[in-house]
């Protein structure tokens, strides 16, 4: 293919030409013409269609069926003998004759929290609802991943005896450790700092010697 290049032609472009100027109009060449006839014609062949005079839907017909061509087992087609297929958490897929989808299940917050699927993917959203409960504040609490449970709680120990300071929430199985942070730097036996002395699912005692009352954190680990 080229342009047309017969004399009148400018740039490569046709012109009509002006007398009144002395401006030829541009020329028409048997190259040109034919290199024009023949690219159709090979565009039309190429599709398996034979060349009838006077149909004029021919190099439509082509392209159409060139294009419809690229999903079939056609000339520089995708074969369809081809397949996508799932694989790890990935399902679905199949050959190219048909749109295909591949699918990965997402797992919900239960089955986050439970943990024992082991086909699922873990969205965002589903990480945070598995956790579990949480209560992110100066007392508080935070469920981890397998159920694990940390509280926090302030309290006011009274002197010279116990102390129940109640969890801001029960844990389900029980308190495993807990521990409180709190007292003073006095030299005195009686005004050693105060510790827990009891530990249920629900509460924690906290036994203080000291003389006056003692604000401190009980921390708390269970399930």
């Amino acid at each position: 293919m080229h342009r047309i290049d017969t004399s009148g032609a400018v740039a490569g472009l046709f012109q009509e030409g002006n007398p009144a100027i002395g401006q030829q109009a541009t020329r028409l060449g048997a190259a040109w013409l034919n290199d024009m006839q023949e690219n159709v014609a090979k565009v039309i062949e190429d599709a398996g269609i034979d060349l009838e005079k006077g149909n004029y839907d021919q190099l439509r017909d082509a392209i159409v069926a060139m294009i419809a061509g690229v999903v079939g087992d056609g000339d520089g087609a995708v074969p369809t003998t081809l397949t996508v297929t799932g694989a790890g958490l990935a399902t679905g897929g199949g050959d190219l004759t048909t749109n295909r989808v591949i699918t990965v299940p997402k797992a919900s917050a239960a089955e986050v929290a439970a943990g024992t699927d082991d086909t699922k993917a873990v969205t965002p959203l589903a990480l945070a609802g598995g956790i579990g409960g949480k209560s992110l504040a100066a007392s508080g609490y935070i469920t981890l991943l397998g159920g694990v449970i940390m509280q926090w709680v302030t309290a006011s120990v009274s002197a010279n005896g116990s102390t129940n300071v109640t969890l801001p929430t029960t844990f389900p199985s029980q308190c495993v450790f807990a521990t409180f942070s709190g007292g003073a730097a006095l030299t005195n036996a009686q005004d050693n700092d105060p510790f827990v002395s009891n530990r249920s699912a629900s509460t924690v005692t906290v036994f203080s010697a000291r003389d006056e009352g003692t604000i401190g954190v009980v921390f708390a680990i269970g399930f």
